[in-house]
């Protein structure tokens, strides 16, 4: 998938949620990062973003597994997992917004020295991933209905339905590890985060491998045995990082799990006031992808090919400028919640360079190399490939330039979350996807005749309106009253 997947800081200490939990003053600040200047600032941004970036790359190395791993059982249970992966993908989009809030909410506390604040963080984020689950796990478990009600095979929906019987409660896992893994990257301990990624890799593999299989004395359950991986890896990951959480020196007086029971509504209101906007902006740009996408295979399933060769070569090395936004949250929610506001633009403007200078050498890579790139995913004996190949090079020579607006982008909007601002950045993606975005790539591919390169045009400029107004926004921060709150805190 191209992942995309992603409230004011207030003095909670003396609300009266707050008042009711003993603080305690081993204060999160004790081991935040005080070396503020571009160097150290560049080498804190690497520190939280690299682990991320790995997750991030590990995520599309389980999901692969997938995908091979049933493909071998043929094109109908392939299609059927592809059909119960969409449907649970656009659930978890929309939880995985709402997650996103925990991240820079917890950092703006944690740069505060307020303990209290980042656990009642961690535990309303874990409150909401139970509320945004309930809903979700009722429409998974009724897969097969949902989606022939939307016109889809009926042999499909069947598999589809059987794999999202157990894939369903891995839901509610998949999302508390984003929320642990917010607490986790807020306090630089986000390394774990990636070895528990390279567990889920092999042991996703394994049960595959046994379940779908029948191998090693299990039963064959075919793509009801990738179901049960999914689950199992996931409720497995979110165990190892909440007993992490729960002792690890760096975390564990935030006593996160201790009365987990009782809910906190302000906080909660709060995760939902800054997750929402950052969950429809996730399915806004999902959807303009799966846009882009439609639009090419009305030109055939050849211009079909090459695009998806061109838009996985770009997924991959998107991971890194969102691995890059991800650690930006954090750093600026960090300096925002110390009440810094030079901090705030170091911070910024360290992870948008890193970034650009990142897609700057894929871009490289992709003008340079084309031809390189796309023979990786072509066999030669397929006679087809001949036709696919100009096109998917043709396709890469414009992900050159797509490449650099899309780190901007994500990086950008990242910087905007630390800063509690999401409103705003959702008009952005409304207006630079949808009413210049998608509307010219129809433009230019069909009605002007320019086929995927014409579509991929668009693309570039739906992303490009998006990069541009992050940027306008994050550098015009004072004068839009982003930093304001923070200075006053």
């Amino acid at each position: 998938m191209h992942g995309r997947a992603l409230a004011n800081a207030e003095g909670f200490g003396h609300c009266p949620a707050a008042m009711t939990e003993t603080p305690d003053h081993t204060t999160a600040s004790a081991a935040a990062p005080r070396a503020f200047d571009g160097r150290g600032e560049l080498r804190a941004t690497l520190s939280v973003g690299i682990p991320l970036v790995l997750s991030n790359l590990g995520a599309i190395a389980i999901n692969t597994t997938d995908v091979v791993m049933i493909g071998w059982l043929g094109a109908g249970p392939l299609a059927a997992a592809t059909l119960g992966f969409t449907l649970y993908f656009l659930l978890l989009l929309f939880g995985t917004g709402i997650t996103a809030a925990v991240a820079p909410l917890a950092a703006q506390a944690y740069g505060a020295d307020d303990a209290v604040a980042v656990r009642r963080t961690v535990r309303q984020g874990l409150w909401a991933v139970g509320i945004v689950s309930v809903p979700g796990i009722a429409i998974l478990l009724n897969g097969e209905a949902v989606l022939l009600i939307v016109g889809q095979d009926p042999q499909a929906a069947r598999l589809a339905g059987a794999y999202l019987a157990y894939a369903a409660w891995s839901l509610p896992f998949v999302l508390g590890i984003m929320v642990l893994r917010g607490l986790l990257a807020t306090v630089d301990r986000a390394g774990i985060v990636f070895l528990v990624t390279c567990v889920g890799i092999a042991g996703n593999g394994a049960i595959n491998y046994a379940l779908i299989f029948g191998n090693w004395g299990f039963p064959r359950l075919e793509i009801v045995g990738a179901g049960v991986a999914t689950t199992v890896i996931n409720a497995l990951g979110f165990t190892i990082l909440a007993v992490y959480v729960a002792l690890h020196p760096r975390t564990r007086h935030y006593k996160v799990f201790i009365r987990l029971w009782r809910p906190d509504f302000e906080r909660l209101r709060q995760i939902g006031r800054l997750g929402l906007p950052i969950a429809f902006t996730l399915m806004f740009e999902e959807g303009f992808f799966a846009a882009s996408t439609l639009m090419v295979g009305w030109l055939g399933p050849l211009p079909l090919a090459g695009h998806a060769i061109a838009l996985q070569c770009a997924s991959v090395a998107f991971m890194v400028p969102l691995g890059i936004g991800q650690a930006a949250t954090v750093r600026v929610g960090i300096a925002a919640g110390s009440s810094d506001t030079v901090r705030i633009g170091r911070a910024g403007w360290t992870a948008l360079l890193l970034g650009i200078a990142f897609m700057s050498l894929s871009a490289i890579l992709f003008w340079a190399a084309p031809e390189s790139l796309a023979s990786l995913f072509l066999d030669t004996g397929d006679p087809d490939a001949a036709a696919v190949l100009p096109i998917a090079v043709s396709l890469l020579g414009v992900a050159a330039i797509f490449q650099l607006f899309d780190g901007t982008q994500v990086v950008g909007l990242g910087v905007l979350r630390g800063l509690n601002d999401t409103r705003v950045p959702l008009g952005f993606a409304v207006f630079g996807y949808w009413i210049c975005g998608a509307p010219l790539a129809y433009v230019l591919g069909f009605v002007a005749g320019y086929g995927a390169v014409g579509i991929w045009v668009g693309f570039i400029l739906g992303l490009g309106i998006v990069a541009g107004l992050a940027l306008h926004r994050f550098g015009r921060r004072e004068r839009f009253g982003l930093v304001a709150k923070f200075a006053a805190a």
